[in-house]
């Protein structure tokens, strides 16, 4: 199930996006006020992809919980007043109800509950704590006021992750993130000049809710007492090098201060995540040890050459080792390269140390080929061997 940390067999994910309006307190018989021309491209809710979103306007509570219990959704995202006059998202309210409280909010969900919910309005710790105390998987809020730009892009890059991949809510969040901590609280971008201010880290975007678990437990080793844990299993080695990999960014020159690469290792790192999370096994083949290793081997390891597919139906190939209960297991074996790649290695890192990156100031150029002839800058990061075989990395980096 989408948004599931336990599998990826479906395709789509369903979505009940809730829209509350201001009050109309316009004078009976009065023409209505002309409607605001928008000073920023908001994006509109539509579905695209893998996403299906039904939009509801101000609906009733008999409403809403018809069409989430009608629908399988996967998802809710509750999004909060945007008056025209005002930069900032307002409170949540459903005709003249107010649901800015964990009572009334929990109330207005019925007995069937969304895998996650997107809580678009100010001060949404409290209200987050309540939906995960019912039993939400997921819960994305936003602890202080924020601005409609802000909400907009991180909105954006989420559904944009949601609609391209079959992804976990999880790696989706860090991968839209990445991009709001890259967009909306470096020191080198700005948002739209009608923003009355920048947002910092701590008042971005915020999860609650647990990393999906990758089973590495075997039948056998879950029937013995004293074998039952993951740190008695045998684990596998993943043989592969990082390499030196130069991407180009469109945009103006900045400073690659720490943000900025904090921001793109991230949601690298992110991205990578979500690749290997919907990976596939597709072969397996004995192969020789690498010729500086054999000589560790222990008895009983042995070496395989895996071909894997990707989320993105890359394919890549991995030369690991281990016990041959692992490797001999196509399951196993395939869940604990995941394990492995996801939960244990930093796939991405900044060749630029600490120290440095103050003082490094990327110049701007054009190319007719790249970025349709926008200014980019370049910026170089270490990944692993097989990354360089996925889709989108290889066509990011030159």
């Amino acid at each position: 199930m989408m948004f599931h940390g336990q599998g990826f067999s479906r395709n789509r994910c369903n979505v009940v996006a809730v829209v509350s309006r201001e009050n109309d307190n316009q004078i009976d018989g009065a023409p209505p006020p002309p409607p605001l021309q928008p000073k920023y491209p908001f994006p509109d809710l539509s579905s695209s992809g893998r996403l299906k979103i039904q939009v509801l306007n101000n609906p009733t509570t008999e409403e809403f919980q018809v069409a989430v219990n009608s629908s399988a959704t996967d998802f809710v995202y509750l999004q909060g007043e945007q008056s025209g006059d005002s930069d900032e998202v307002g409170p949540f309210v459903l005709g003249f109800t107010d649901f800015s409280t964990p009572d009334a909010l929990v109330a207005l969900f019925g007995s069937t509950l969304p895998t996650t919910v997107y809580l678009e309005l100010p001060n949404g710790e409290e209200l987050a704590q309540a939906l995960y105390s019912k039993g939400v998987q997921y819960v994305i809020y936003w602890k202080n006021a924020f601005t409609k730009y802000a909400a907009c892009h991180f909105r954006h890059a989420l559904f944009s992750v949601i609609q391209s991949s079959c992804s976990d809510t999880w790696d989706v969040f860090h991968v839209a993130e990445a991009s709001f901590r890259l967009y909306c609280t470096s020191d080198n971008t700005v948002l739209p000049s009608n923003s009355n201010r920048k947002m910092n880290y701590e008042m971005g975007p915020c999860l609650l809710g647990d990393p999906p678990k990758i089973d590495v437990v075997s039948p056998e080793a879950d029937e013995l007492e004293d074998e039952n844990s993951l740190e008695s299993l045998p684990s596998i080695k993943i043989y592969d090098e990082d390499v030196t990999v130069r991407f180009l960014l469109c945009g103006p020159p900045c400073t690659l201060d720490t943000s900025v690469l904090g921001s793109l290792v991230e949601g690298l790192n992110a991205l990578l995540r979500v690749e290997m999370r919907g990976s596939r096994l597709h072969n397996r083949s004995s192969a020789p040890a690498p010729p500086l290793q054999a000589g560790t081997f222990t008895r009983g390891v042995v070496t395989m050459r895996c071909d894997i597919s990707t989320c993105s139906s890359a394919h890549i190939s991995m030369l690991v080792s281990g016990n041959a209960q692992t490797c001999f297991s196509d399951q196993l074996l395939e869940n604990h390269i995941k394990h492995e790649v996801i939960e244990k290695i930093q796939l991405v890192h900044s060749v630029v140390n600490s120290e440095e990156t103050e003082r490094v100031f990327s110049e701007p150029r054009r190319s007719a080929s790249i970025a349709c002839g926008a200014s980019v800058c370049e910026v170089s990061m270490q990944v692993p061997t097989w990354a360089l075989q996925v889709n989108y990395l290889f066509l990011c980096s030159i």
